[in-house]
């Protein structure tokens, strides 16, 4: 009698370790998935707690085409904070950009964003170019399981150098998150840049084992690969995007997350 008791107690032990694992495994899906977004659709962010994060990309192994990015978002009570540097380029010639702006989560089912970005572009024997550049984001949670978004960059069609004869391009991007199982997300964001292309990207994200994120992206313009490793609060990502036309692109990334432990 004992032995069966201390068995029913072992079992109902384990299940309320794997829902609870589940539930978490869920939470940083979603969190690293609203990270990697943040650049493109930030209302994402409004659902997640506060992170700060870095990541650097070569572009095709060209040193001339160096990416390096520093994120961080701040969630007080529902107002996000948002900030980032960034530069593309390497010493001779690139563009720097400092972007800042604020977000409001409104009832935990609908955010919206505002950023305001100072742009400046740099190249040896000229002067640099100094722009200003605003987006605006929204996201609607349907359900606990699926998620809209959508963002406009350069509404007010500014120009580069702020009184240039060259407009800066118009974006719009609409996005849905869906995560069916707990450790299983979905994902499918269009932008269209005005002059420019429609870009349709698919994501598939699993949690296979607690400390093990794999991530697979395919759009019209690239394939890419996403492995990314947590402990406790922190993870380590490591991905590549394949361009078709031209070559592979690797990146390395990390961050913190004021997020539950696995």
């Amino acid at each position: 009698m004992k032995t069966r008791i201390i068995q029913k107690i072992l079992f109902v032990s384990v299940l309320c370790c794997l829902a609870s694992a589940s539930c978490q495994s869920q939470d940083w899906m979603f969190c690293v998935h609203a990270v990697e977004k943040s650049a493109k659709m930030p209302a994402l962010s409004c659902f997640i707690p506060t992170f700060a994060g870095f990541h650097f990309r070569n572009d095709f192994g060209m040193k001339e085409m160096m990416f390096a990015n520093v994120v961080s978002n701040i969630n007080l009570r529902k107002n996000i904070l948002l900030i980032a540097v960034n530069h593309y380029g390497y010493v001779n010639y690139g563009d720097f950009k400092l972007t800042a702006g604020y977000g409001r989560n409104f009832g935990d089912r609908f955010a919206m964003t505002a950023r305001i970005f100072y742009l400046m572009a740099h190249a040896r024997g000229y002067p640099p170019r100094h722009s200003l550049c605003a987006d605006f984001a929204f996201a609607c949670k349907v359900s606990p399981k699926l998620l809209l978004d959508a963002s406009v960059y350069n509404p007010f069609l500014l120009h580069y150098g702020v009184t240039g004869q060259e407009v800066m391009p118009l974006e719009f991007a609409v996005g849905c998150t869906y995560m069916p199982l707990r450790k299983l997300l979905l994902s499918l964001t269009m932008l269209k840049s005005l002059p420019g292309a429609w870009e349709v990207t698919g994501r598939f994200m699993t949690h296979p084992i607690t400390p093990l994120l794999l991530a697979a992206d395919c759009s019209n313009n690239y394939l890419g690969v996403y492995i990314g490793l947590i402990y406790k609060k922190f993870l380590v990502s490591v991905q590549a995007k394949w361009y078709y036309r031209i070559s592979v692109s690797p990146e390395i990334g990390g961050g913190w997350f004021d997020a539950p432990k696995l």
